[in-house]
């Protein structure tokens, strides 16, 4: 039998003996009707998140859900499990026994799904593997492309497909099984327990604009400068814009402001640096970015008074594998990773 079917067919063998193991009463005919129906995968990602953050609130912050639907969704695993899985406390929740042996076998079950999605991939190609990489702007030089060129020498014969996005959407691809490994920035995004995480370096956000921009008149400038600018960059998620929220005065109009953040919004780093030498823009991003356009005198670095930081880290499902997917990731580990281990 092939290894990928007798580990699947293990693994839900064993999913399958568990729960019934947990039904050390009898069994309402609520749980047994919840029984007869597959447990969604909202019911266990609000289980694994409020494992994780042992908080209602926080964790149905983390899966950006509502509080009551959060709550609907834990209740649906409870009934079918057909016990406790958390014990309710005045300052948050925590596993019961059977709670813990279900997190552990949900764990496991992610295992297997991902080596069977996999393993179907390659099927559908052939046989033949193709590397599915998602990545943000900020990385296809200075990471993506060295590492495919050192495997091209050894492997001429690589596929490798790459989706090069600032969105969420390399990573809602890699969860979804379409791409098989994501280098971004993670700052601060939530809800990473089913993905295996390394840092790989914490990169300064870099601030430019043509020599003749006023911003360079403030010498250092504040970052309340830069973002009330006419500012470009790529797609900037919640906790950036947050966090311009909060320096352009935190209050209502400054959220909104920030929510409209950036002015100008492009994945095309070479169209942004460009428009930046011709305009009164200030652009941010990494700083090898603007170095063409430094050495020729049209863009100039924005001096400021503090510096804010990209978390550029290397993603992948929990348990999936694959003969490119493992090369490219201890190449990636090895040549950039830190030992600062995962970020939250």
């Amino acid at each position: 039998m092939d290894p990928t079917v007798a580990f699947m067919q293990r693994i839900y063998q064993e999913c399958e003996c568990n729960l019934t193991c947990f039904q050390f009463s009898e069994p309402s005919s609520q749980t047994t009707k919840a029984m007869n129906k597959a447990l969604d995968d909202k019911s266990k990602a609000a289980v694994e998140a409020l494992a994780r953050h042992g908080s209602f609130r926080d964790a149905a912050e983390a899966l950006g859900t509502s509080p009551a639907s959060f709550s609907r969704h834990i209740s649906q695993a409870e009934d079918y499990v057909g016990q406790p899985l958390f014990e309710r406390r005045r300052n948050g929740a925590r596993l019961t026994a059977s709670g813990r042996a279900f997190v552990d076998l949900l764990n496991r079950l992610t295992e297997a799904t991902n080596l069977f999605e996999t393993s179907v991939a390659n099927l559908r190609g052939g046989g033949e593997q193709v590397l599915s990489i998602g990545c943000g702007p900020l990385t296809t030089r200075t990471v993506i492309s060295p590492v495919l060129a050192d495997m091209l020498d050894e492997n001429p014969d690589l596929r490798t497909r790459i989706d090069v996005s600032a969105t969420k959407k390399p990573l809602e691809d890699l969860r979804n099984g379409i791409i098989d490994v994501v280098v971004c920035d993670l700052t601060h995004t939530p809800d990473l327990s089913d993905l295996e995480i390394v840092l790989l370096r914490k990169e300064p956000v870099s601030f430019w604009a043509r020599p003749g921009h006023p911003i360079h008149d403030k010498n250092p400038a504040t970052l309340y400068d830069v973002f009330s600018s006419c500012f470009a960059s790529g797609y900037m998620n919640r906790y950036w814009q947050s966090a311009a929220g909060t320096i352009l005065g935190g209050n209502r109009a400054a959220r909104e402001a920030a929510d409209r953040l950036p002015q100008i919004e492009c994945d095309d780093f070479t169209l942004l640096v460009d428009l930046a030498s011709r305009s009164d823009v200030v652009c941010g991003g990494r700083v090898d970015a603007f170095a063409e356009y430094e050495a020729m005198g049209r863009l100039k670095e924005v001096r400021t008074e503090r510096e804010l930081f990209w978390n550029i880290c290397a993603a992948r499902r929990k348990g999936t594998h694959s003969a490119p997917l493992d090369v490219f990731w201890r190449r990636v580990v090895a040549n950039f990773g830190t030992d600062q281990g995962a970020v939250a």
